[in-house]
């Protein structure tokens, strides 16, 4: 459960020592750059930090180039500059077109504190009372009156959103480095004054309301839906992160037949698998549906919970979305190996050959013909030189003598392409003779893909490569029927 907000927090002062890192961030007005560069100090990146910010925060010709690539980048950079000894302590941005942002500024005053609240307009969106002065530092409570009272937060949510409290409550944002709690007071504050909607979104496991937008969830909140934007929440993160990564190596595959055979082969393997694959390709929405099959039981979701707009997707158990999302990385690993081929200008793989003859496995033989005057016949085997590499090897041989006899050369009975492949050996040394070539290599291949499978990745990558495809197969049993 969420701790309660204490609303006689009052912060020790405004005007504590600062990194410069921090004291630069203050500088930046831009909500939009403000919230990625917080990103990178709470990261611990702080001369990334300070290489990036001036003493004037973002420069005037950054502000105006990251503004032409859309209005958000607004937001913020119209406010009043802050006066000496003055520090922001507060402020509050909307989803508006600009990404409009409202302040409060705080400096001392002869042994006092005073404080103003500001706007990007000049004070036209501003009531009441927007200067206050106290003795000390104004509890949690005092502040958010001060502030919203000024700046009606009420007023522009009703007037945007009139009864659509989940709309209202996505539709902005508050913070503040002295008052951690400003944005759940805030919130709970028009949850308070907008009516109940008759429809809640209640969790099937332990009977809450969740609030999605306003960060009121309960523990077994893993993700929630609103207007077709997916958001993963705590404990559907990781699951978020690796369908998304899925979802992009399908995309990436989609013009690669190997890639697609990968993915093919893993999901045959595991239903669990092939759900995964189809859904990744439908995006984390249709992917969290997955949950509710899983495991046995009814209940996985809240659908429809939100005003007939979204949903939260509630699981009993974090656990399921762990199992899935390991399927989903085990899968994106599996489609990262490396696939060489040597192609027809015979760049080769050779230097892979290992010194020691492994465990070659006939993939196919057969005949192969580009031409009428390019032709012959081919046999390709494979074999595991370590954990996830694998070879394909090409082996050629003179098939034109079959069934040639000696008494056929000595009687002058031979064409031109027989008389070509005997030339400088004798009749069972030319039949015997063959070719060898290294005509693809793989690394980092799953340990679950088997030679068979690794036969077909290989040799359709030796074919879309531009290399000899077996167009007449023989009668010999080998890995792939072609």
């Amino acid at each position: 459960m969420n701790k309660q907000i204490d609303l006689g927090y009052r912060p020790e002062t405004y005007f504590r020592p600062q990194k410069l890192e921090r004291y630069l961030l203050s500088k930046v007005k831009g909500a939009v750059v403000r919230k990625k560069l917080q990103a990178l100090f709470d990261s611990g990146r702080h001369a990334e930090l300070s290489t990036l910010l001036t003493v004037e925060g973002i420069s005037a010709a950054d502000r105006k180039v990251l503004e032409s690539l859309h209005p958000m980048f607004m937001g913020g950079n119209y406010l009043p500059d802050t006066e000496d000894g003055e520090v922001e302590i507060g402020r509050i941005s909307i989803k508006s077109t600009t990404y409009d942002v409202t302040c409060v500024y705080a400096r001392p005053d002869g042994g006092a504190i005073h404080y103003r609240v500001v706007d990007e307009y000049g004070g036209e969106t501003l009531q009441g009372a927007t200067e206050a002065r106290t003795a000390k530092p104004m509890t949690l409570g005092e502040f958010a009156d001060f502030f919203i009272t000024a700046w009606p937060l009420i007023a522009v949510l009703e007037m945007n959103f009139e009864d659509d409290v989940e709309g209202a409550l996505g539709f902005f944002s508050a913070d503040s480095d002295f008052y951690p709690d400003l944005d759940r007071l805030c919130r709970q504050r028009v949850r308070d004054h907008f009516p109940t909607p008759d429809a809640g979104d209640e969790c099937p496991f332990c009977g809450r309301f969740n609030s999605p937008p306003a960060d009121d969830l309960c523990e077994h909140a893993a993700a929630w839906v609103w207007d077709g934007q997916i958001e993963a929440l705590g404990t559907g993160q990781a699951f978020a992160a690796a369908i998304q990564e899925l979802g992009e190596t399908i995309g990436s595959a989609e013009h690669s037949t190997t890639a697609e055979l990968i993915l093919e082969k893993l999901a045959g393997q595991n239903p669990v698998r092939a759900r995964l694959i189809d859904a990744a390709s439908d995006g984390l929405e249709e992917a969290l549906s997955l949950v509710e099959n899983a495991q046995a039981g009814d209940g996985w979701s809240t659908k429809g919970m939100l005003g007939g707009s979204g949903y939260t997707v509630c699981v009993p158990d974090s656990a399921a979305l762990d199992v899935l999302a390991s399927e989903c990385r085990a899968l994106v690993r599996a489609c990262a190996l490396e696939i060489q081929t040597a192609d027809t200008r015979q760049v080769t793989l050779e230097a892979l050959r290992p010194s020691q003859r492994p465990d070659w496995q006939l993939v196919a033989s057969g005949f192969w013909e580009e031409d009428t005057y390019h032709s012959g016949h081919i046999a390709y085997y494979i074999a595991s030189i370590g954990p996830g590499k694998w070879l394909l090897d090409g082996v050629e041989r003179n098939a034109m003598l079959d069934g040639v006899t000696q008494e056929d050369v000595d009687e002058g009975r031979l064409n031109d392409d027989q008389i070509q492949a005997m030339w400088g050996m004798r009749l069972e040394e030319a039949q015997s003779s063959e070719h060898r070539q290294i005509c693809a290599a793989c690394s980092g291949a799953s340990e679950e893909l088997l030679a068979k499978e690794m036969a077909e990745i290989l040799y359709r990558a030796v074919c879309e490569g531009g290399g000899k495809e077996i167009t007449e197969p023989d009668d010999s049993a080998g890995l792939l029927e072609l």
